[in-house]
C-alpha cells in the first residue's frame, strides 16, 4: 500500500499515555487517529461514503454540503485517494472539461446548487445529459441518513427521501432511478448492507413513524424491496406479553407522578399504589415462568434467558417500592425507583424482540468470515442503545447476543469489516451525554468487543471533545469506511483522518472498565426527575392561595421551574379539566423540537413532565422527519396553535387521531379511526362536553368514547371562509350548546342539536383589530362572555382584556388587571400566538398559560362586580 508522504499531528492513547509528534500515517502506531487532510471546504452532513474495492478509492457522494447562501461547492460525488489524500471530482464522461479536477467546481455551479429545489423538492438534478444526486443546498435536503452499501458489481445502492431506489456506477461516474416501488416501512434513518449469500441488500433499523419495526431485503435482480419477517410462534406471544407489562410498568410510573402532582380524579387518588407495584411484579413473575417455559428457537434462547432474568430482577425492585413504607405521601425518590424497574420492563421488551427494535443512525456492516452481518446501538430518539444484533445471511434470522460487556451506548458511529483482521470494527458517535471518541472490535464467532483505543475527553467551555479525533456533538454522524489493508477513514467535516486498526493491540483492563451491560440505555438529559425534585407539593397551602384568590384580578402562581423547551412554542395548552391541570406540548418552527407534555396542576401549583422526550436529532424549521417516534410518541408539528385538546369523555388530550393519556404521562400507541383533517394548520380541535372536535373544510368531526373513533357530524349551513391556524378561532358555549366559529370578516354559529349553522351580524370596532375573536379565547359560563386572551389598548392608552357577549353580540373592555407578588405586572406585548386560555368549571377559575413570558396565570372571575364597558367608536 501506498501511503501519503503528508506529515501531520497525531496522538496516540494506547494504554491512557499522549504523545504528539510529526509523522506520516505509514509511521503513526496502529489504533491512532491522523489527520491525512484538513481542507477549507468540502464537508458534507450525512453523506454516502464507501470504499469502492474495484477502484482502490473512497467515494462520497450527496449529503449536505451547506444550508443556506452561495458558497463554493465540491462536485456531488467525489472520489478520495489514500495514496496521495487528495479529493477528485467525479465527473460523469465528457463534464470534466474546463472544470477543475479537485475542490469546489466554481462560482457558476454553487449559485445554481445552492438554489435546488427552490421550486419544489427534487433529488436530481442534470449535469448535461446525466442524471445526478444533489448535494445538499439552501432548499436541498441531499443527506443520505445512512441509506447506502457497496456491492460487488462495482456499484453503490442508495435509498433516499423515504422514495427513491438509486445506484451509482463507480467505474462510469454515472447515477440511475432504479424506480423500484419504495418500501412501506422503515424508510428513514436505517442501514443498508450486500448480503453476498443472498445476493441481495439487507436493510436495517431506521423507522417508518412508529414504534412497529421491520428488516428488507433488495433484490439487485428483481429490483425489487421486501420485508422480512422474524420471530417464532413462541416468541411472538411473549413479546406482546412483555409490552403489555411495560404499559402497566408506565402507568404505575404515571400514577406515583401524578399524585406526587396532586393531579388526580377522586376516583385515581383512592389506588392503592403499592398494591398496583405487587399486582405488576406478580404479572412478572408470571411472564418470568411463562418466558423459561417456551420452546423458543434457538436463535431466541439466549434472549429468552436475559428477559427471564431482567423480569425477576423487576419483581424484586417492585415489591421494594410494594412495602408498607411506601403507603404514605409519594416522594420523587419513590417515582425514581418505580420509573427504574419500568426502564427494567422496557429492557424485557427488547430483549424478547423478534428483531433489532426501531433505532436511527447504526450502521451495519457484513462480517465475510462468518457470513453475518452485525448491528450495534443506535438513537431510539430519547435514548442511545447498546444493543448487538447479529443477522445469518445464511438462515435469515435475527439474534440478539450478549457480550460479557459492550460499547457505551451510542449512535452515529462507524461499523465495518477489517478484511484482514477478520473482525468488525466500531468508532466513534455521539450520546446523550459526552461520548469520548473509542475505537472497538466486535468478535463474531467468540460474541466479544474488545477496546482498542480511548482518548481523552477535554471539556472547554459549553463544549466536550476528544483532541487529535474525529469531531463530533450530540447530533452529528461519523461516517467512515475501511479498505483492503484495514485503514479506517473518517470523512468529518472538511477534514479526512486515517486510523491503521490492529485488533492485537487490545486494552483489556481497559475494555472491562469502560465496557458496560449490554441493553444499557443513556436517556435524554431532560429528565422528569429535574421538576420532581424541585417541585415542593403542599395541597393545604395550594388550596389556600385559590381560595384566596381576589376576584377580577388576574394572579401569577409561584412554581420553583417552568416546562422544558421554547418559550415561542406556537401553540395552545389543553387543559385536563378532571385532573385540574395544564398540558403543554408543541414547538416545531426552529424553536423546541423535543415531543415532552409538560403538565402544570393548579391543585400542586408546579410544573413535571412525563418522560425522557424524543428529540427528532435532525435539523429542523419547519416540519419533523417523521410523525411519530421510535415510542409512538407523536413529533410537535410546523405549528400547534388550537390543534389539539382534551376529551373529558375519553380523559385523554387528543391530536387528531393520536391521544396522550394523562394519567400515564404517555401516548398510547393506536391510531383512532374516522377522522379526515388537513394537518395542524388548517385544522382546530375544541374540548366539548360530549367529546373532542374538530374542524376542517374535510368536515366536523366528534369523538365517539363508546365506538372508540371519530365521526363526522352534520352540517348544514355557512362556514367561515377558512380555518387558519394564526387567528381563526373555535370557541364551545355551553349554555347554547353550540361552536362559535370566527375568522377576520364573520362569526358564524354552529348548533349540535340540529347540526346547522347561520352567519350572526357582529360589528367589530376597530380597538379589537384584525380578527373576530382572536386566536385563544373562552366561554365563561357563569357571565356569558367569551374572554379573549390578547390585550388591547383602550383610548387612555392603557391595556386591557376584551370580551364578546354572545347575548347581545356586542364587545366590551374587561378592567382585570395583573399581578405578581401583590405588585402591578408589566406585561409588555402582553400575549401572544404562544399563550393560551382556558377555563376550569368545577373550580369556577380562568387559565391562562403564558408561555411567552414562562408564568401561569388565574383569575376569580366575578359578573357582578366586574368593570366592564361596551366598546364604542368614536
Amino acid at each position: 500500500m501506498r501511503v501519503p508522504a503528508l506529515s501531520v499531528l497525531f496522538c496516540s492513547f494506547l494504554a491512557g499515555v499522549t504523545v504528539a509528534a510529526e509523522v506520516t500515517l505509514k509511521d503513526a502506531p496502529p489504533n491512532t487517529w491522523v489527520n491525512v487532510l484538513a481542507a477549507k471546504t468540502g464537508g458534507r452532513d450525512q453523506p454516502i461514503f464507501v470504499y469502492a474495492t474495484k477502484l482502490g478509492k473512497f467515494v462520497a457522494a450527496a449529503g449536505m454540503q451547506h444550508y443556506g447562501g452561495v458558497r463554493p461547492r465540491h462536485y456531488d460525488t467525489e472520489e478520495f485517494d489514500l495514496t496521495t489524500c487528495t479529493w477528485i471530482n467525479a465527473y460523469p464522461p465528457g463534464m470534466g472539461k474546463g472544470r477543475p479536477a479537485s475542490g469546489p467546481v466554481g462560482p457558476e455551479y454553487a449559485k445554481q446548487r445552492a438554489m435546488h429545489g427552490n421550486y419544489g423538492r427534487k433529488l436530481f438534478y442534470k449535469d448535461g445529459d446525466y442524471l445526478r444526486v444533489g448535494a445538499g443546498g439552501q432548499w436541498h435536503n441531499g443527506k443520505a441518513y445512512g441509506e447506502y452499501c457497496y456491492a460487488p458489481d462495482g456499484k453503490i445502492y442508495a435509498y433516499m427521501h423515504r422514495t427513491y431506489t438509486l445506484a451509482y456506477d463507480v467505474a462510469g461516474r454515472t447515477w440511475t432511478d432504479l424506480k423500484a416501488q419504495p418500501r412501506t416501512k422503515a424508510r428513514l434513518w436505517g442501514s443498508m448492507c450486500y448480503d453476498p449469500v443472498n445476493k441481495e441488500i439487507l436493510h436495517a433499523g431506521g423507522g417508518s413513524g412508529s414504534a412497529e419495526v421491520s428488516t428488507w431485503a433488495y433484490s439487485i435482480e428483481k429490483n425489487e424491496w421486501r420485508q422480512l419477517e422474524f420471530g417464532s410462534d413462541a416468541l411472538k406471544p411473549l413479546f406482546a406479553k412483555a409490552k403489555a407489562l411495560r404499559w402497566q410498568a408506565k402507568t404505575l410510573v404515571g400514577r406515583c407522578a401524578s399524585r406526587h402532582q396532586i393531579a388526580e380524579t377522586a376516583d385515581e387518588a383512592k389506588v392503592d399504589l403499592p398494591a398496583e407495584a405487587a399486582k405488576l411484579a406478580a404479572a412478572a413473575s408470571k411472564l418470568a415462568a411463562e418466558v423459561k417455559a417456551a420452546k423458543l428457537d434457538v436463535t431466541e434462547t439466549a434472549a429468552g434467558r436475559v428477559a427471564a432474568l431482567r423480569l425477576e430482577f423487576a419483581v424484586t425492585e417492585l415489591f421494594k417500592i410494594a412495602g408498607p413504607n411506601r403507603r404514605g405521601a409519594v416522594t420523587p425518590e419513590h417515582i425514581a425507583e418505580v420509573r427504574a424497574a419500568r426502564e427494567i420492563f422496557e429492557q424485557v421488551v427488547d430483549a424478547l424482540s423478534p428483531e433489532p427494535p426501531g433505532r436511527a443512525r447504526s450502521q451495519i456492516a457484513y462480517d465475510a468470515a462468518n457470513q453475518k452481518i452485525v448491528l450495534f446501538g443506535g438513537d431510539g430518539l430519547d435514548r442511545v442503545l447498546s444493543d448487538t444484533w447479529v443477522y445469518d445471511c445464511k438462515t435469515r434470522t435475527w439474534e440478539q447476543k450478549f457480550p460479557e460487556v459492550c460499547p457505551a451506548p451510542r449512535a452515529g458511529h462507524i461499523l465495518a469489516w477489517l478484511p484482514k483482521a477478520k473482525k468488525i470494527v466500531l468508532a466513534g458517535g455521539y450520546s446523550r451525554i459526552p461520548l469520548t471518541q473509542e475505537i472497538w472490535t466486535y468478535d463474531t464467532a467468540a460474541n466479544k468487543w474488545t477496546l482498542l483505543m480511548r482518548a481523552p475527553l477535554v471539556r472547554e467551555r459549553h463544549r466536550s471533545y476528544s483532541p487529535a479525533c474525529p469531531n463530533t456533538n450530540a447530533r452529528t454522524v461519523q461516517v467512515g469506511a475501511v479498505n483492503d489493508d484495514d485503514v479506517l477513514v473518517c470523512f468529518n467535516g472538511n477534514a479526512v483522518w486515517a486510523c491503521k486498526v490492529d485488533p492485537a493491540k487490545a486494552d483489556a483492563a481497559l475494555t472491562a472498565e469502560k465496557g458496560v451491560e449490554p441493553g444499557t440505555y443513556v436517556f435524554n438529559r431532560i429528565s422528569p426527575a429535574i421538576w420532581e425534585k424541585v417541585a415542593k407539593p403542599d395541597r393545604v397551602k395550594s388550596r389556600k392561595f385559590l381560595d384566596d384568590l381576589p376576584v377580577n384580578r388576574w394572579t401569577a402562581f409561584s412554581f420553583p421551574k417552568y416546562a422544558p423547551g421554547a418559550a415561542n412554542r406556537w401553540g395552545t395548552t389543553a387543559y385536563d379539566t378532571d385532573r385540574h391541570q395544564f398540558l403543554f406540548w408543541g414547538g416545531g418552527h426552529a424553536t423546541s423540537h423535543e415531543n415532552d407534555v409538560a403538565h402544570f396542576s393548579v391543585l400542586g401549583g408546579f410544573w413535571t413532565i412525563g418522560y425522557h422526550p424524543d428529540d427528532p436529532i435532525e435539523r429542523v424549521y419547519a416540519t419533523q422527519p417523521t410523525f411519530l417516534s421510535f415510542n409512538d410518541r407523536v413529533h410537535v408539528p410546523v405549528h400547534a396553535y388550537k390543534a389539539y385538546c382534551y376529551d373529558p369523555t375519553a380523559k385523554k388530550m387528543f391530536y387528531a387521531d393520536r391521544a396522550y393519556d394523562p394519567l400515564v404521562r404517555e401516548w398510547v400507541s393506536m391510531a383512532y379511526p374516522g377522522l379526515s383533517w388537513r394537518g395542524p394548520m388548517h385544522s382546530h380541535m375544541e374540548s366539548t362536553p360530549k367529546g373532542a372536535v374538530m374542524i376542517s373544510t374535510r368536515g366536523l368531526f366528534r369523538f365517539d368514547v363508546k365506538a372508540d373513533r371519530w365521526q363526522r357530524l352534520q352540517w348544514k349551513g355557512p362556514n367561515i371562509r377558512r380555518i387558519w391556524c394564526d387567528g381563526t378561532a373555535v370557541c364551545y358555549d355551553s349554555k347554547r350548546d353550540c361552536l362559535w366559529l370566527a375568522d377576520d370578516k364573520s362569526v358564524v354559529r354552529y348548533d349540535f342539536a340540529t347540526g346547522t349553522s347561520a352567519k350572526v351580524a357582529v360589528k367589530k370596532p376597530k380597538a379589537v383589530g384584525g380578527w373576530m375573536l382572536w386566536c385563544e379565547q373562552v366561554y365563561l359560563p357563569d357571565a356569558d362572555l367569551i374572554l379573549i386572551m390578547r390585550l388591547f389598548k383602550k383610548p387612555d392608552g392603557k391595556a386591557s382584556n376584551i370580551a364578546w357577549s354572545p347575548a347581545d353580540r356586542k364587545y366590551y373592555w374587561v378592567d382585570l388587571p395583573y399581578v405578581i407578588g401583590g405588585k402591578p405586572a408589566n406585561l409588555g406585548r402582553g400575549f401572544s400566538w404562544h399563550d393560551a386560555l382556558r377555563y376550569d368549571p368545577e373550580l369556577k377559575l380562568v387559565l391562562l398559560n403564558n408561555s411567552s413570558g414562562r408564568r401561569v396565570w388565574v383569575l376569580k372571575f366575578d359578573p357582578k362586580t366586574a368593570k366592564m364597558e361596551e366598546i364604542k367608536e368614536e
